[in-house]
C-alpha cells in the first residue's frame, strides 16, 4: 500500500510538473483567451492567467519546502545566477514603474524557483524526459489543432495569415517550441541506444511545425545546433587524430557559414522575411539610444514595455508599428537591467558553457550534450527575441534548472555497449 501510494504520488507530481511546464510554453490558456476577444493589458497582464501561474507558484513552493536544506545549499553555489535574479527584484528601487516591476520580478523569482525545484528533485535526465513529454504532448495537439481547429491552431488575421501556431498564443511562440523540441529529439536520436524511432518520429514533426509555424528565429538557430553538434561530439573523443578532425570540421562549418551568410536573403524571403529582420534593425537602433538614458541600471525589470503609457510608447511615436519588447534578448536586459545586468549574465553564461563543455566529455550521453547544445540555441536565438531573465517562461526556467544540474559534479558515463535506453 506504502509503495502504491508512493507511485501515485510521484506520478502526480510528474503530471504537474508537464502541466507546469506547458503552461510556461504559453500554451492552450493564452490561446484559448486570446480567441475569446481578450485584450492583453501591458501593465496588468491576464488574470486568469495569473490564477493559473498563481496555483504553480504555491504548489512549487510547497514542494520546494519539503525539500528546503538541500534547495539552499544548491542556491548558494550558484552566486551569479542568483545575483542577477537579486538585481531584477531590488532594481524596484529605481524602476520607473515600480509597482510592475515588483509584481513581475516576484514572478520572475518564482519562475526561478521552479527551476530550482527540478534540479534539486530531479536529475537531469529525468528532466529531459519530463520536458520531452511535454513537447510531445504540444506536438499533438498542435497538429491536431491546426487540422480539426483551425480557427484557434491557424491564424487567420494581420500579417501571419495560414501560419500555423498550433496550440500556443502566436507562431512565434510554437516557433521555438519547436525549436527546443528539435534540438531535444536530435539528441535522443544520436546519442541514445532504445526507441529511436520515436526520437526521429519528434524530430521530423518538430521540424514540420517549425517550418508551418514560418518562424525563422528558431530554425537558424536548432540549424547552428545540429551543425556543431559533429564539432561537439569530436570534443568528446580522447584520440590523437582529434585535433586533426577538429581542423576538418571547422573548415567544414566554416564553409558552411559562409555558404548560409551568401543565402541569407534568399533564406529569410522564404520564411516571409528581409534584410532588416521585418523592422527589427530599425527597432534596435532606436533601443540603443533608449539604453544610453539609463546605461548602467535600465529601466527596472520588465518597466519599459507599458504601451503608450509607459517609455515603449516613445519608441512606437518613431516606428510604424508597435512592438511589445525589444526582439533581441540582449537588448531587452540592457532596458531592464543596463549595463550591469548584461555584464553579470555574460560572465555566468560564459562560466557556464565552459561547465557544459566539460559536461559533455565526462558525460558521453544525451544527458551530457544537452547542456552545451542548449546553451548554444540560447546564443543565436536571443538575438532575434528575448527569453533571457524572462518570468514564467519555459526557457528560463530551464536554463536554470540546467545550470544547477551542472553543478552537482557529473559522474564519468560513457554509452552502454549493449542496446539500452540512454538519455
Amino acid at each position: 500500500m506504502k509503495l502504491q501510494i508512493a507511485i501515485q504520488k510521484n506520478l502526480f507530481e510528474k503530471g504537474f510538473v508537464v502541466l507546469a511546464l506547458l503552461l510556461f510554453s504559453d500554451a492552450l490558456i493564452s490561446l484559448f483567451r486570446r480567441q475569446e476577444g481578450f485584450v492583453l493589458d501591458a501593465t496588468e497582464g491576464d488574470p486568469v492567467m495569473q490564477i493559473f501561474l498563481f496555483g504553480v507558484y504555491a504548489v512549487t513552493f510547497f514542494l520546494i519546502l519539503l525539500r528546503w536544506k538541500s534547495v539552499m545549499q544548491l542556491v548558494l553555489k550558484e552566486k551569479l545566477l542568483i545575483l542577477l535574479v537579486a538585481i531584477a527584484l531590488f532594481s524596484v528601487l529605481w524602476s520607473v514603474a515600480p509597482i510592475v516591476t515588483l509584481r513581475r520580478s516576484v514572478a520572475l523569482v518564482m519562475t526561478t524557483l521552479f527551476g530550482v525545484y527540478l534540479a534539486t528533485r530531479y536529475s537531469l535526465k529525468q528532466q529531459l524526459q519530463l520536458l520531452a513529454w511535454t513537447l510531445g504532448i504540444a506536438i499533438v495537439l498542435s497538429f491536431l489543432f491546426a487540422i480539426a481547429l483551425p480557427a484557434y491552431g491557424v491564424h487567420q488575421e494581420g500579417g501571419h495569415i495560414g501560419a500555423w501556431r498550433g496550440i500556443f498564443v502566436h507562431k512565434n511562440a510554437l516557433g521555438r517550441a519547436m525549436g527546443l523540441s528539435v534540438v531535444l529529439f536530435s539528441l535522443f536520436a544520436l546519442y541514445s541506444y532504445r526507441y529511436r524511432w520515436i526520437a526521429w518520429t519528434g524530430f521530423a514533426l518538430s521540424v514540420a511545425l517549425m517550418l508551418l509555424s514560418t518562424s525563422a528565429t528558431p530554425f537558424l538557430s536548432s540549424l547552428i545546433v545540429l551543425a556543431l553538434l559533429p564539432l561537439y561530439s569530436l570534443w568528446r573523443w580522447r584520440n590523437p587524430l582529434f585535433m586533426h578532425c577538429v581542423v576538418m570540421t571547422v573548415t567544414l562549418g566554416a564553409a558552411m557559414v559562409l555558404w548560409l551568410l551568401s543565402q541569407v536573403e534568399a533564406i529569410l524571403a522564404a520564411t516571409g522575411r528581409d534584410l532588416t529582420f521585418t523592422g527589427r534593425t530599425e527597432l534596435w537602433s532606436v533601443l540603443l539610444q533608449a539604453i544610453q538614458k539609463y546605461p548602467w541600471l535600465g529601466y527596472g525589470y520588465s518597466a519599459f514595455w507599458l504601451g503608450w503609457q509607459g517609455e515603449s510608447g516613445r519608441v512606437w511615436n518613431v516606428l510604424i508599428w508597435e512592438p511589445t519588447y525589444a526582439h533581441n534578448g540582449y537588448l531587452q536586459l540592457g532596458l531592464d537591467l543596463g549595463l550591469l545586468g548584461i555584464a553579470v549574465f555574460v560572465l555566468g553564461f560564459s562560466i557556464y558553457f565552459g561547465r557544459s563543455l566539460i559536461w559533455a566529455r565526462t558525460n558521453q550521453t544525451a544527458t551530457g550534450m544537452f547542456p552545451l547544445a542548449f546553451l548554444t540555441f540560447l546564443l543565436p536565438y536571443n538575438m532575434t527575441d528575448s527569453i533571457i531573465l524572462q518570468q514564467n517562461n519555459i526557457f528560463w526556467i530551464f536554463y536554470v534548472s540546467t545550470v544547477f544540474s551542472m553543478t552537482i559534479q557529473p559522474q564519468p558515463a560513457k554509452p552502454p555497449a549493449t542496446r539500452k535506453f540512454s538519455a
